[in-house]
């Protein structure tokens, strides 16, 4: 079983005074509590596939990813634990020394290589991976953030830390979004849920983007799985301090007076901007007194 060396995120009550003063109630699934190497959702974007690399024979797993990329982290953990070989392929040049979450993933025995931003920009093509092939040999090669069909449903497992606890009374469950196949995940996997709706606080500076590739990772389930409506969800692109890694002073002051209120960890790329976007929601009125929030720590390297 691969997940006999993780534990079960726990369900944390928060008591913050930009949410409870306006009489919200937040919560937080601690995903960042699951293992110490490999959290968050990037777990559960990667257990799927790695049920598939362990069919492959000496498998090499080949992704991509910028210099601070919690996928090719949590990808470089997984094949240490799990024992198969991989490769990173960087968004521009590789920066020397190593910053710590490159330093991390080649102590794990990945290979990095950088490649030109013109170059990256075809990492999805035909002719740009069969090049790849060429270049490294036989390799798997996963998209960018490791969001794929097999990331999806391992997506959907998230909403059964959830069921149990909270679904009766739960307004929103909310994530920070970069690719879009968590959030599409959690709600088809919420089905079942009633009065609750799904909302995504965009890391990107792409207004509009998100909600498409939701979209799309719905309709595909859809017509490959089972033709069933997800729970209602919306993205709000308001949040991205400029854009992805991006960040600005009113964020960095938000997530330093989160962690002192409260002891929680965060980092301002994505569970910060999450809380941050929330808070401004619950300032706004959008989100009303009484509501419940149940925000998912998706991990990620402070």
């Amino acid at each position: 079983m691969l997940e006999s060396a993780f534990t079960k995120p726990p369900i944390q009550d928060v008591d913050f005074s930009a949410f409870s003063k306006y009489g919200v109630k937040l919560k937080i699934l601690r995903l960042d509590y699951i293992h110490k190497d490999l959290n968050g959702n990037k777990w559960f974007k990667l257990k799927r596939n790695i049920e598939i690399f362990k069919t492959i024979n000496n498998p090499t797993v080949l992704s991509f990813g910028g210099a601070y990329s919690n996928h090719l982290r949590a990808l470089s953990a997984a094949g240490k634990i799990f024992s198969f070989k991989t490769i990173g392929l960087i968004r521009g040049e590789i920066p020397r020394p190593l910053n710590p979450v490159l330093s991390f993933a080649e102590c794990n025995g990945m290979t990095l290589h950088g490649i030109s931003r013109g170059d990256y920009r075809l990492k999805n093509t035909k002719e740009f991976q069969q090049g790849l092939r060429k270049r490294f040999g036989k390799v798997f090669i996963l998209p960018e953030g490791g969001s794929n069909q097999e990331a999806l449903l391992g997506c959907m497992e998230i909403s059964k830390y959830i069921k149990n606890k909270t679904a009766n009374r739960l307004t929103y469950i909310s994530m920070a979004c970069g690719t879009g196949v968590t959030l599409a995940g959690i709600a088809l996997g919420a089905r079942s849920f009633h009065n609750t709706k799904i909302l995504g606080v965009s890391v990107l500076k792409a207004p509009g983007y998100l909600a498409k590739e939701v979209k799309s990772y719905i309709e595909g389930y859809k017509l490959n799985f089972c033709n069933s409506e997800p729970t209602p969800w919306d993205i709000v692109d308001d949040y991205h301090c400029g854009g992805y890694a991006k960040t600005n002073s009113d964020l960095i002051d938000f997530c330093k007076n989160f962690i002192k209120e409260t002891g929680v960890s965060i980092e301002p790329i994505y569970t910060g901007k999450l809380l941050f976007g929330l808070a401004k929601h619950v300032e706004l009125g959008l989100i009303s007194s009484g509501d419940e929030i149940l925000a998912i720590h998706t991990g990620g390297v402070n």
